[in-house]
């Protein structure tokens, strides 16, 4: 797994013990002062280009998931066109774009998925979240679920 932070360190973005238990965990490898420049896939992203931000250097690297965690200002900019977002930047999921004329669905979307088929938001980013952490972790459960109900369809 890995964790990219635009920060140099965890120390300003959360709690102690949290940052023990990710430098304890083996398969976490943790990239600082690092953005996601772009995400790459067509139905779902295959990679994502990552760019250190003092150095300027860019970098694909594989993926099959990405988890986004922005706090409590969306940082939405790097999204494709087709996941649509509000005038602030967050990610309008579910009913919100059953009705868009852009999106590709022909059924109606799952809780949390957007604009784009098989891509769902949860937590801080998306339109109208409670901005807590117990929210987050649930809302990402849901989407696992839904990605999961999404393959069988196809």
């Amino acid at each position: 797994m890995l964790l990219i932070i635009h920060e140099e360190d965890l120390k300003n973005s959360m709690s102690h013990y949290l940052i023990r238990h990710i430098e304890q965990t083996a398969n976490i490898e943790v990239r600082s002062g690092t953005q996601n420049a772009a995400q790459h896939g067509d139905e779902s992203s295959t990679a994502l280009e990552l760019t250190h931000i003092q150095t300027n250097h860019s970098e694909i690297v594989a993926c099959q998931a990405v988890f986004v965690f922005i706090g409590a200002m969306p940082k939405t900019q790097w999204l494709p066109e087709t996941i649509q977002v509000d005038q602030d930047g967050f990610v309008k999921r579910g009913l919100r774009v059953a009705s868009l004329d852009v999106s590709p669905l022909r059924r109606q979307p799952f809780l949390r998925e957007t604009s784009c088929p098989n891509t769902f938001a949860a937590g801080d980013v998306r339109f109208g979240s409670t901005k807590r952490i117990a929210s987050a972790v649930g809302e990402g459960a849901m989407a696992v679920q839904f990605a999961h109900k999404y393959l069988t369809l196809n």
